[in-house]
């Protein structure tokens, strides 16, 4: 298959080198700085200077953004942007954690040039990018999903429908939502054993072994111990999902005070210098130095 990805950050260059190892598809790639496609090059990938070159003639687009803003750029610039020169009958695929709105937006914009759109963000960080066990979200139609999927099996383990176009990106925002208040509570907590005779190491090790704690919760909690916090999920794009987890519940009226309280948590963390570090960083806002 004739394949095009979009953004080689540390999750779209793992992809795309997956796709290259099984051999089966001529890839090409396109990055904002030019330098990031230099391995992928050597491994056998054609480097473009725009989304829009990289676009031309490819059965299936795969972009891998930062934001909404980065996707409106790539997709959809005048003349340089992908949606520029892709062909009709191509599938696109966002995996970049958006805004069901963008979603919807492209999806709407894709429609018109008679590209069919899938919005399919990922759940997992750069160990199951490069291990192939990402799982997607998808939302578009089923039958597109349906063409595409065995592509998306070469890249993750697992291929959820959610629904129409949009319904992908609200899924990732539920889950990265969950995931970021239950990782502000645990590091509040472990502030709170602060001067007390309860170590916090063996605290954590009796929470893990309890119905309360999930797996994902139990081994960040254990990864704050560690005082080390090098960067899978940043806490800058943990306060971006959360910021738009929240402005998507009100668009539709919804309130969603713990989504507001720990974007703000998360917000004074990068406001401290943190916005570089894990998730798990955001410890470093509560009291630590006598629960380690």
């Amino acid at each position: 298959m004739k394949i095009a990805v979009l953004g080689l950050g540390a999750m779209g260059s793992r992809m795309a080198r997956r796709l290259l190892a099984t051999g089966e598809h001529d890839l090409t790639v396109w990055n904002r700085t030019a330098e990031a496609t230099r391995a992928l090059v050597e491994a056998g990938a054609t480097s473009t200077s725009t989304p829009a070159a990289a676009a031309q003639q490819r059965d299936l687009v795969i972009s891998m953004l930062r934001d909404d803003d980065a996707g409106r750029s790539v997709w959809l610039a005048p003349d340089i942007g992908a949606l520029a020169a892709i062909a009709p009958g191509t599938v696109a695929v966002d995996c970049s954690t958006v805004t069901p709105a963008f979603a919807a937006e492209l999806a709407g914009r894709c429609a018109q040039r008679g590209v069919d759109f899938l919005d399919a963000p990922v759940l997992g960080s750069r160990p199951q990018a490069d291990a192939g066990t990402l799982i997607f979200l998808v939302g578009g139609q089923p039958a597109v999903a349906h063409r595409v999927e065995p592509v998306l099996r070469q890249i993750g383990a697992a291929v959820h429908y959610m629904g129409p176009a949009g319904t992908g990106s609200q899924m990732k925002l539920l889950v990265n939502s969950l995931f970021a208040v239950q990782i502000a509570a645990v590091a509040e907590l472990l502030g709170a054993l602060h001067d007390t005779d309860l170590h916090a190491a063996r605290a954590i090790e009796v929470l893990a072994a309890t119905p309360v704690a999930s797996p994902a919760v139990a081994t960040a909690a254990t990864a704050m111990l560690g005082h080390t916090f090098p960067a899978a999920f940043p806490i800058e794009l943990v306060a971006k999902d959360l910021q738009y987890a929240a402005a998507d519940a009100a668009s539709r009226l919804c309130t969603v005070p713990l989504t507001h309280a720990a974007a703000g948590t998360y917000e004074q963390a990068i406001g401290q210098g943190h916005g570089q570090d894990n998730i798990t960083g955001v410890v470093q806002l509560f009291r630590t130095t006598a629960a380690g």
